[in-house]
């Protein structure tokens, strides 16, 4: 066996899947496969799957079914996804190689180009004014070619059963959840586009002449093209005055309710707010009206 880790658990999994000396022999194997040499792994971000450098290419190893994910499903999307971003001209690593390889565990694989640049994220804290109004412009240009009908592309995910069963949502309060669901409930999911899903500090890097660069889309699904604000807002920008003023291009109360509509119906809203009043050290909000204030003391305010 390549891989001699035990992974029953997604403890287990978070344990080990930043190893160097863990994953090099299945990556070996991997690139060897693929009729490409290996000079050496180097770690990247961590986010949930094995991800590292190696020379020119970066290799994600999806987390087995052991660790309780479903590798299937992510991998999938974004094989799909990210050759479609190259075929449509957005600026996204080159797909060079995915499969699957059998060994203690079924390990899915992806081997894109390395894009050198730095993650969106830690850039937007030093950029100044002008950098970006340019960031927020390309962005925005960015988005409007990724979200478009894409049938088949990838398999649809009912938005709303997922939102309603989702058990990120038993970390908040009780009103809230309740009124998260209810709101979810009365949402208008039938117009559905191509969205990303997870535009967070991490999947955005700054390359050459400050040029965003789209990464990891294994997020991607066909949902409105508003749930798109929800990782924007929350991680990307972390709700900045600045940032959201540049961005909105509707009405102050509009793009509000746009964004809670998502918060709402995003697969990791809930994670979103609690991680929103950890940041900003305020209370944890019980009702969406407390949000609504929030974030319109930040676009308007």
């Amino acid at each position: 066996m390549l891989f001699n880790e035990p992974i029953d658990s997604w403890s287990e999994w978070g344990a080990i899947f930043q190893s160097i000396e863990a994953f090099t022999p299945l990556a070996k194997e991997i690139f060897h496969r693929e009729g490409l040499a290996l000079p050496g792994l180097e770690n990247l971000t961590p986010g949930t799957n094995a991800v590292f450098r190696a020379g020119d290419y970066v290799v994600k190893i999806f987390a087995p079914r052991e660790s309780g994910m479903e590798p299937q499903m992510d991998y999938s999307n974004e094989s799909a996804v990210c050759g479609a971003l190259t075929r449509w001209g957005i600026s996204t690593p080159r797909l060079i190689a995915h499969g699957m390889i059998q060994d203690t565990y079924l390990f899915y694989y992806l081997i894109t180009e390395y894009c050198p640049g730095k993650e969106a994220g830690t850039w937007l804290e030093s950029a100044g004014p002008g950098q970006l109004e340019g960031f927020i412009r390309q962005l925005k240009g960015l988005l409007q070619t990724l979200h478009r009908p894409a049938e088949g592309l990838i398999p649809p995910v009912d938005l709303l059963v997922r939102a309603l069963d989702n058990p990120r949502l038993e970390r908040l309060p009780v009103s809230l959840r309740d009124e998260m669901a209810e709101r979810a409930a009365r949402l208008d999911l039938t117009d559905t586009l191509l969205v990303h899903g997870d535009l967070t500090g991490e999947n955005i890097l700054i390359g050459a002449n400050n040029r965003p660069i789209i990464i990891d889309c294994a997020d991607s699904c066909m949902a409105p093209w508003w749930y798109e604000l929800a990782p924007l807002v929350f991680e990307l920008f972390h709700c900045r005055r600045d940032l959201l003023r540049l961005f909105a291009d509707t009405n102050p109360e509009v793009f509000v309710e746009q964004i809670m509509d998502a918060v709402c119906i995003h697969d990791f809203g809930a994670n979103m707010l609690w991680d929103l009043a950890e940041r900003e050290k305020v209370p944890y909000f019980s009702h969406l009206t407390e949000l609504r204030d929030f974030l319109l003391s930040r676009v308007c305010g």
